[in-house]
Parts: C-alpha cells; sequence; structure tokens
C-alpha cells in the first residue's frame, strides 16, 4: 500500500482529498519544503572525447575555433550558471506528488499534517498504476538519499541526468521513505480526479480537530476510517478503528 499525509486546514480541503470526487495534488518544485529540491552537481569535461562530439552534434554549424573558444570558458562560474540553468529548466516542466510506504512515522505526521490535525490517507496499488498511465506522465520512482547532491556528467543521457535530478534529496530526509510520481507540466498545481475505490483508508490524527466532520465524510461514502493514537507505553502511532457508538482517546490533551 501506498500513503500519503496530509494537512486539513478545513472541510473542502478534506473533501477534494477524500470526497465523492476525490483528487491528487501535483506541485511544482518550486512549491516543496525541500530548497534543494532537483540540486545536484554539474561536471563538464572539456578535454573528453565525448564532449567534443557532443558539441560538434548540437552544434553542426560550429567550427573547430568555436570548441576552442567555448573550452576557454568553462570556469566554474559558467558551470554553476549552466547547472542552475538546467535546473530551473526541468523545474518548470514537470510536477510532483509524493508517497511513502508507512503510516506510523512520527516525523511525517508532524511535518505534514500540521502536527497531527491532519490525515493520512491510505491508496491502493492501482492507484499508482492508474497514474503512471495518465496521459501527461513523465517519471515514478523511489527516492534516494545522499550526503551530497548527484553528480551529473555534461555528456550523461538526458534520461540519466534527469533521473539524477529528480530522484535523489539530501540524507536527512531519508525517514521519508519516498515513493514519487512526475507528471509533464508547465503548471504551478495539478489536481488529477482519482477513482474514490482507490482509497483503502483514512487515518485521522490524533489532534484532528475536524475528526467528526471527516468520520461523517467517510461513513457516507462507505471509507473506512481509524483514529491515531499517541498514548501508551511507548512512542509508537497506534490506530483504533473507528465503530458507531464508541470513543476513542486519542491523545493526552483529548
Amino acid at each position: 500500500m501506498f500513503f500519503k499525509f496530509y494537512n486539513i486546514p478545513d472541510f473542502d480541503i478534506a473533501n477534494k482529498i477524500i470526497g465523492q470526487n476525490p483528487t491528487i495534488k501535483f506541485a511544482s518544485a518550486f512549491n516543496l519544503n525541500d530548497p534543494y529540491e532537483l540540486k545536484f552537481n554539474l561536471k563538464i569535461d572539456p578535454e573528453s572525447p565525448k564532449q567534443r562530439d557532443d558539441f560538434f552534434k548540437y552544434n553542426p554549424e560550429k567550427t573547430e575555433k568555436d570548441f576552442l573558444e567555448w573550452k576557454k570558458r568553462i570556469t566554474p562560474n559558467f558551470i554553476w550558471y549552466t547547472e542552475q540553468e538546467q535546473r530551473n529548466g526541468l523545474a518548470q516542466t514537470i510536477t510532483l506528488s509524493s508517497f511513502t510506504y508507512s503510516n506510523k512515522n512520527n516525523l511525517m505526521w508532524s511535518h505534514y499534517t500540521n502536527n497531527h490535525t491532519g490525515i493520512c490517507v491510505e491508496y491502493s496499488k492501482e492507484m499508482i498504476e492508474f497514474l503512471t498511465r495518465h496521459e501527461n506522465f513523465f517519471a515514478s520512482d523511489n527516492v534516494a538519499y545522499s550526503k551530497n547532491p548527484p553528480v551529473v556528467d555534461n555528456t550523461e543521457d538526458i534520461s540519466i541526468k534527469i533521473k539524477k535530478m529528480m530522484f535523489n534529496k539530501q540524507l536527512e530526509w531519508k525517514y521519508e521513505n519516498e515513493f514519487r510520481i512526475v507528471l509533464r507540466s508547465d503548471e504551478n498545481t495539478d489536481f488529477i480526479p482519482i477513482d474514490r475505490n482507490f482509497i483503502k483508508r483514512v487515518y485521522i490524527g490524533s489532534k484532528c480537530n475536524l475528526s467528526t466532520e471527516i468520520v461523517e465524510l467517510c461513513k457516507k461514502l462507505q471509507t473506512p476510517v481509524s483514529y491515531a493514537i499517541t498514548i501508551g507505553d511507548s512512542y509508537d502511532v497506534k490506530f483504533s478503528e473507528y465503530k458507531e457508538n464508541s470513543s476513542t482517546m486519542r491523545a493526552f490533551w483529548g
């Protein structure tokens, strides 16, 4: 199964996510919470035979003199500027949506549901397959985590370059265990309609103020719903399935 955490500031947002006509939000890389999104370190070796071949491949009208002049311009500043151009160019043509493989991570509940006041939605594998068949589908993969940004050789195949840029993040984000889907888009945000049968269960945060409204919506649409529980003898997030006419103590502060 795949999970996605949501901040729910009002019921309209909840309805857009888990209501009769649910959607999945895809956001521009510029709007994500990691300022290092799509970051990489570009390598340009002007002495590489492949770099020379590529220069004439993409500039067939150029001469040997032009190539020698280009080589002189390969300074750290030139490489940095080219790196930013490529990064921004990619960011302007895609939107992203992220999922994870567990609903029990306290940091995820804290960071993405506004301190446990939102929800986590469990989706079926079929929904992921549906999104990968979308007409604007570009790529999907698990995110890799590393101490330093990936090195992208300027002569690498474009598909390898893009994969490194889109599916790598700082080591500190490893707790997210992220699976990412990427669409081709020049929009700031895309909302992709999905079949509501792809929603397998809704988990309500232990401090959610809209829990009653969300439970009523789930009951109406026959979606299983559980409460996240943060009391007990451990730090583990546990879940209690909602049952009619029952009460659940979800947190010490009620």
